[in-house]
């Protein structure tokens, strides 16, 4: 009986120092890494609270849907909630940008029919302040988020721009100087409908999109309106990369 006592008592203080250690360990992690302040350290912190953001990013699109054709005659839509105008074409983006100094440039260029488009956007500035100088990162757009128009339903936006780009045909100026935006976003369509479900009467707070995949969207926009066209300009190129890789 008083060997068992004794191996007991042994297993008991082998754990009981082992919990210690531990204890100890943890102690001396949390002195050295630092402890939780209430909720701060599971709240989303803006890009520029983390001490090495670079501000530098660089993604590129593939797999390209030309939303609408760019000869469309009036009336059109490009935007296509339905998802019955979409056209795969041959073509890329490579987005290569600084979010703190809003400098970079974004290059798109696609195929349609037998001629060959380039878009460079490259001159980015605010119109609001949610975009941040031009170039924005970690926030909500669109829809009922407050921030944006609400064509779009709203989307968490990894990163965004606003601007002016320039559009080529074939190796000439097609639009020169015209509004532009990109967003690297939730996935808007549904994979197998390509349908936007938006609008749509919703009861949960997030956005109308899919935050289990992203997409790269661009539009390119001329200042002249014509209510009817949708969205109500004389000229909206869109388009949208489904397949997104962060370099």
């Amino acid at each position: 009986m008083r060997l068992g006592y004794s191996r007991m008592t042994a297993g008991t203080f082998s754990l009981l120092f082992l919990n210690l250690a531990v204890l100890s360990v943890s102690a001396a992690i949390a002195g050295q890494f630092g402890t939780p302040k209430e909720n701060e350290g599971t709240r989303i912190f803006q890009a520029t609270e983390h001490p090495y953001y670079s501000g530098q990013f660089h993604l590129s699109g593939q797999r390209t849907t030309l939303i609408g054709g760019v000869n469309d005659q009036t009336p059109w839509d490009h935007l296509d909630y339905a998802g019955k105008h979409l056209i795969s074409v041959q073509g890329s983006i490579d987005i290569e940008v600084n979010e703190l100094t809003n400098s970079g440039q974004v290059i798109a260029e696609f195929v349609e029919g037998n001629d060959r488009y380039r878009i460079v956007f490259d001159r980015f500035a605010e119109k609001a302040p949610f975009q941040s100088g031009g170039i924005a990162t970690r926030i909500y757009e669109h829809g009922d988020s407050g921030n944006g128009d609400p064509l779009y339903p709203k989307t968490w936006l990894y990163l965004g721009g606003w601007g002016k780009a320039t559009m080529h045909k074939n190796d000439q100026v097609l639009y020169k100087d015209y509004d532009a935006h990109f967003m690297v976003m939730e996935r808007s369509r549904d994979p197998r409908t390509h349908e936007v479900h938006y609008p749509a009467k919703r009861t949960l707070p997030g956005g109308e999109t899919d935050p289990a995949a992203m997409e790269i969207d661009l539009w390119v926009r001329s200042k002249e309106q014509n209510a009817n066209n949708f969205p109500p300009f004389e000229t909206f190129v869109h388009l949208c990369w489904d397949e997104v890789t962060w370099k």
